[in-house]
């Protein structure tokens, strides 16, 4: 392949890891209120209304096999560029300074997370050259777009959302698929 397509399908990818991140980030907001319907319509049927229930999903940041320096790497230029310590010299609005601090902190539970788009992500956005250490990281974008696609499946999947996202004259029905299926019997409304 010639490095002009290369570079489109790399910008395609960091493309369609910014939209799923942002549909991710819609999908979580829209499954918060899956989830509350969800909890007054069923708890109870729950004899401990705090247990996690298969209505809910783990929200951990994925991981990726990535070298651990490289991303340290990474975190230390944009460390440069928004640790609050670093900040203070620099003629910057309050907005501007809690926008940097927000992003140092995002880049620090990314690297924590070792969610190296996200690190990447931030890098980009603050203008800052990576490629010395990033070289081509196609496969890790791939492997962005791939795990938040599978995020975003799994929260339509639960029990909250089909719920929530079930017609009113269907309801019914879905309530004793539901109940059902984690091994409930339905309480006889009076």
């Amino acid at each position: 392949m010639n490095e002009k397509l290369l570079k489109l399908q790399h910008k395609k990818l960091e493309q369609q890891v910014l939209y799923l991140r942002t549909e991710l980030e819609e999908t979580q907001w829209i499954f918060q209120d899956c989830l509350k319907d969800f909890d007054i319509e069923f708890r109870k049927y729950f004899k401990e209304p705090n247990k996690k229930q298969k209505g809910e999903v783990n929200s951990n940041s994925p991981t990726y096999d990535i070298p651990a320096t490289d991303v340290n790497s990474v975190f230390k230029k944009i460390a440069k560029h928004t640790h609050p310590d670093k900040l203070g010299n620099q003629n910057l609005s309050e907005q501007e300074y809690d926008a940097k601090v927000d992003m140092y902190k995002e880049a620090q539970q990314s690297v924590k997370n070792r969610d190296w788009s996200k690190v990447v992500e931030i890098a980009r956005e603050l203008g800052i050259d990576i490629s010395d250490i990033t070289g081509d990281d196609s496969d890790y974008l791939k492997e962005s777009v791939e795990k938040l696609q599978q995020k975003i499946k799994e929260l339509k999947m639960t029990y909250a959302w089909k719920w929530s996202h079930t017609k009113d004259n269907e309801r019914e029905v879905m309530k004793g698929m539901i109940l059902q299926s984690l091994g409930l019997s339905q309480i006889k409304e009076k």
